[in-house]
């Protein structure tokens, strides 16, 4: 079974349109989770849920592998990772430990906090200018409600909001669109629609206002060769601002 990474379009700065998918690279194994763009060394960085290493690649078509850096701790359970760019280190969220880790590019761990999404830590996002996380609780129980949380750099919680959705396992992973051209922050949320029966039915990427958690906008993710809804993390590209989308599981 192939696993993959997907780029998504984002048509244009304030609005959304149907996520157009530019090009597929298949990756083997499954479990392909948060994706970070370090753009000074010009690297992917990703987690993979059933692995202990955090995989290095480069921002393109080719995913040229450029080796890894282990997960803190060892942990087999990370789920977000997010590039802190005023001190060149990393967020890491761990969805076992219930830890937000900071990590340097060797993987060392530099200290770490305990996250206040401490059912089931989902996703991550880093606002460098205000530096502040977002951190999301996708829920352990299907149809708990969700939430994501506004932490400052020691965990302290600075808001817990309600997440919009209300399907069952929804919210994944995060990442944090900036103030661009004349458009406001903005959060984005991928977001798999299960039912009740644990039935992945579709999913999604919604735009969400950082200080209320309300819904900016959302597109549907669907592709017509039916390769999978199931996916997982997310980043801005800042050269273009394109979508870097990671597939969970490829052919389900």
């Amino acid at each position: 079974m192939l696993f993959s990474i997907i780029l998504l379009c984002l048509f244009c700065s304030q609005l959304f349109a149907q996520g157009e998918r530019l090009w597929l690279k298949e990756i083997y194994p499954q479990g392909n989770y948060g994706i970070t763009y370090d753009p000074v060394f010009d690297r992917l960085y990703y987690v993979n849920f059933y692995s202990r290493n955090i995989t290095i690649v480069s921002p393109d078509s080719n995913l040229t592998y450029y080796g890894t850096i282990p997960t803190p701790n060892n942990d087999s359970c990370c789920t977000d990772i997010k590039y802190c760019a005023y001190d060149s280190t990393f967020w890491v969220l761990s969805k076992s430990t219930k830890r937000v880790y900071k990590i340097d590019h060797s993987g060392t761990v530099l200290r770490w906090f305990n996250s206040p999404a401490n059912d089931y830590p989902s996703g991550l996002a880093w606002d460098e200018e205000n530096r502040q996380l977002y951190i999301a609780d996708r829920r352990t129980n299907g149809g708990d409600q969700a939430y994501i949380y506004c932490v400052d750099t020691m965990g302290n919680v600075i808001r817990q909001m309600n997440h919009p959705g209300t399907a069952w396992y929804g919210p994944r992973c995060l990442a944090y669109e900036p103030a661009t051209g004349g458009t406001d922050p903005y959060l984005l949320n991928v977001y798999t629609f299960f039912n009740s029966s644990s039935y992945l039915d579709s999913a999604g990427v919604f735009a969400l206002n950082p200080q209320t958690c309300s819904v900016l906008d959302f597109f549907r993710y669907c592709h017509p060769t039916n390769d999978s809804s199931n996916i997982r993390g997310i980043e801005v590209d800042s050269r273009d601002g394109t979508y870097w989308i990671n597939l969970f599981a490829h052919g389900t």
